[in-house]
């Protein structure tokens, strides 16, 4: 061979720079399970869903560029800068900060919101990237069903067709809530809902019940109500949340609440454990967490 005109100590560089990049992409390589990822992101919300037909969506951003590309980079392979679908659940900064940016460095085939009137500068800077790229833009509303495929489905319980008026926060309780399933596993994700909003969905007797709960704003003593808790019966919750916030999430009352119900093992925080990630077939679900 060529190779052997060559000091061996020449050969060793390359030959670890090719063994990094094999197993890196080793890593990163799609499966036939699906991946649910509660990102760090420090004090908001992102979630990470890649599926078996390598669609890549993104639910929210939160509220630092820096954190969302860091933690997308972790997940995605680096020839993969496609975003399938981009879905806000609601235009506050802790959720849609980090969006802006990703519109500006991925490829993002649609959007989804529920077309909450909100006036911020970051909100409508999103809203100018979407209709500048021309990014296909849809409005959520209960009753609407998005196929995965594979079985896989996402349904959209929340917001209504008509948005609640005089709530105590009208914006938070207008958010979308998502279920995702696929067989007999699922996940309700509850952007910053209130009780007003968990209270009409169980009037409204939506299929909340689900295998893991995304608890509410952060664990907020606003919501996850013993009634929520009752309907959803989850079996794991996970709290997005930054450490030592300023806002006190989450609320010691919401945390033992959960752990009365589910056991202190079966409830993750990402000020604690960093991204949380599930992987799934929709028979069986594994958890993989950073160590800190």
């Amino acid at each position: 061979m060529a190779w052997s005109r060559f000091p061996k100590k020449w050969l060793i560089p390359p030959l670890l720079i090719i063994a990094i990049l094999v197993w890196s992409l080793t890593l990163t390589m799609p499966d036939d399970k699906l991946h649910v990822s509660f990102l760090d992101v420090g004090q908001g919300d992102a979630i990470l869903i890649q599926t078996p037909n390598h669609q890549n969506i993104l639910i929210d951003g939160g509220p630092d560029p820096q954190k969302i590309n860091l933690e997308l980079s972790k997940k995605l392979p680096f020839w993969d800068r496609t975003i399938d679908l981009m879905i806000s659940t609601q235009p506050q900064a802790d959720h849609i900060t980090g969006l802006v940016e990703i519109l500006q460095r991925y490829k993002v085939k649609q959007v989804l919101e529920p077309a909450v009137s909100y006036n911020s500068s970051i909100y409508q800077e999103w809203l100018k990237l979407v209709e500048d790229k021309q990014i296909k833009h849809n409005t959520a509303r209960a009753g609407q069903e998005i196929d995965l495929g594979w079985g896989i489905k996402i349904e959209v319980l929340n917001p209504p067709t008509k948005l609640l008026q005089g709530t105590s926060h009208d914006v938070d309780n207008n958010g979308m809530v998502l279920r995702l399933s696929w067989d007999k596993v699922s996940f309700l994700l509850t952007a910053d809902i209130r009780e007003e909003a968990e209270f009409e969905l169980i009037r409204q007797r939506a299929n909340l019940r689900s295998t893991v709960l995304k608890v509410a704003h952060h664990g907020s003593k606003t919501s996850t109500s013993s009634q929520f808790l009752a309907v959803v019966d989850p079996q794991i919750a996970v709290i997005s949340v930054g450490a030592n916030n300023p806002f006190g999430h989450p609320s010691p009352e919401v945390v033992e609440r959960l752990i009365d119900r589910l056991g202190e093992e079966k409830v993750y925080r990402t000020d604690a454990n960093g991204t949380i990630e599930f992987i799934t077939d929709g028979e069986r679900l594994w958890v993989n967490i950073e160590r800190r």
